[in-house]
């Protein structure tokens, strides 16, 4: 007997609900009613966040036993309660892939990035506008006055043009504040004629220069570089540690037909619960395809004199120049669907309707989602295959440990490839896989329709050649 059920109200679940069905609840709830998805209602931010609380509350067995018995004052998270937004954003696995793949950083490096290459914007655009205002007092003043600022610079240098003579034909006389004078620009002498501080040349320098960055951004950029790496190198030394404990209920046994079903048990049972989470499917793919090539690749290379290893490393090369690609291309079809529908937008018209617009950022939502995921797919493919070579690589461990090493990861990386749903387990909570495959159907249909076209273009086109020469 729960004191309130109010949570429990708020993800429509009973009061007996299990620990999964309040995550599908949550994330079916989060994603029809997220503020997004509900332009306009003023009401979407308050409900969204009252499904955040609840779901921070009952996902956590604690704070539900104290909810269960004393209710929402007793079941506060020592942190306080977090952004509902954080939820929202950990579509790849959250928290329950932490153990296999680390934290996923792809968005943490952008937004680093992002923020370092665009601080002291405003500032600069500050001191931009005051530069320009000193340059057009300083323009009106010299053109009340008849001259310029070359020829106020010359004079003040002493280089003017004697009286009487004609400045069209007279040779001028050496002169080195003349000279001096002249090899700078004719911006730079303006600048100094308006009395631009040398910090707000250098501004414009900077500007001049798109996309430029300033020595300072340049050091905090290779600041936060050798410490992404340092960071990843622990991430791979950590998962390294984890991956052999638990491979070794296996490979620290007799590994006798009894105890391999154990392991193959105990792999089955992770993947029942991993395969509910957000993307969870692919994730445990992406995991179990790096497991048994490299794994595959290890025990071949110690045959037929490494030859077969040899072709092998050369696939996975491969592979990896695939997912790069393939990682771009999403990104780019993204960035371009997106500033379609901006000119779309920007156009209006009597195109333009809700259902059109809607269309659109329903599209837009499932490309970026598709740019996401393949990157964050090559981050988690590519820590994992260092991981991997830390584990069969490591020589300090006999040889015959590390093929008992290989084959296990390639019995639970076969487990990982053939993780699916059940039809009942899939459904609305599911929507950002959904929204992505839409997006890559369209994609598909799009491009299959565009090669049609291209194909008839060149037959028509081809045709009349013929006929042309015929003639």
């Amino acid at each position: 007997m729960v004191v309130d059920t109010t949570y429990y109200d708020t993800l429509g679940v009973p009061p007996t609900a299990t620990e999964l069905e309040i995550k599908k609840a949550y994330r079916k709830l989060a994603i029809t009613t997220h503020p997004d998805k509900n332009p306009g209602d003023e009401t979407a931010h308050a409900r969204f966040q009252a499904i955040g609380e609840a779901y921070q509350v009952l996902s956590d067995p604690e704070l539900r036993k104290q909810y269960d018995k004393y209710g929402k004052d007793q079941a506060v998270p020592s942190s306080g309660f977090e952004d509902p937004a954080q939820f929202f954003s950990m579509i790849f696995g959250g928290e329950a892939f932490v153990d296999l793949i680390g934290e996923i950083s792809l968005m943490k490096d952008l937004t680093a990035t992002m923020e370092i290459t665009m601080e002291q914007e405003e500032e600069d655009e500050e001191l931009a506008k005051a530069t320009e205002e000193k340059l057009h007092v300083h323009d009106e003043k010299t053109t009340s006055t008849g001259g310029d600022t070359t020829g106020a610079s010359e004079t003040a240098a002493g280089t003017s043009t004697p009286a009487g003579a004609s400045s069209g034909t007279s040779t001028p006389r050496p002169n080195f504040a003349r000279q001096a004078i002249m090899d700078k620009s004719e911006e730079e002498a303006r600048l100094e004629a308006a009395g631009v501080s040398q910090e707000e040349k250098e501004l414009r320098k900077k500007q001049k220069k798109k996309g430029g960055l300033s020595k300072e951004q340049q050091e905090k950029l290779a600041a936060y570089e050798a410490e992404r790496r340092r960071a990843r190198q622990e991430r791979v030394d950590t998962l390294a540690r984890k991956l052999i404990d638990r491979i070794s209920v296996w490979t620290e046994t007799d590994k006798t037909p009894e105890m391999t079903r154990a392991f193959e048990e105990k792999i089955r049972l992770e993947v029942e619960n991993l395969k509910m989470e957000s993307f969870g499917i692919e994730i445990l793919h992406a995991i179990g395809a790096t497991y048994v090539q490299k794994a595959t690749s290890f025990l071949k290379s110690q045959k037929f004199l490494g030859i077969s290893g040899f072709f092998s490393r050369l696939k996975d090369k491969g592979t990896l120049a695939k997912e790069t690609w393939t990682t771009i291309s999403t990104a780019i079809d993204a960035q371009m669907t997106m500033e379609e529908m901006a000119r779309l937008e920007e156009r209006g018209g009597e195109d333009w309707t809700d259902e059109k617009k809607a269309e659109y950022e329903k599209l837009v939502t499932g490309k970026i989602l598709a740019a996401a995921w393949r990157g964050s797919k090559f981050e988690i493919q590519s820590v994992l295959r260092d991981v991997c070579d830390q584990v069969l690589g490591d020589k300090s461990v006999k040889l015959e440990k590390r093929i008992e090493r290989a084959h296990a990861l390639v019995i639970a990386g076969t487990i990982y490839q053939k993780a699916e749903r059940d039809p009942e387990e899939e459904g609305d909570y599911m929507a950002f896989e959904q929204l992505m495959a839409e997006a890559a159907t369209k994609k598909r249909k799009e491009e299959k329709k565009k090669k049609k076209e291209e194909k008839k273009k060149s037959f028509f086109g081809g045709g009349g050649e013929e006929r042309g020469t015929e003639s």
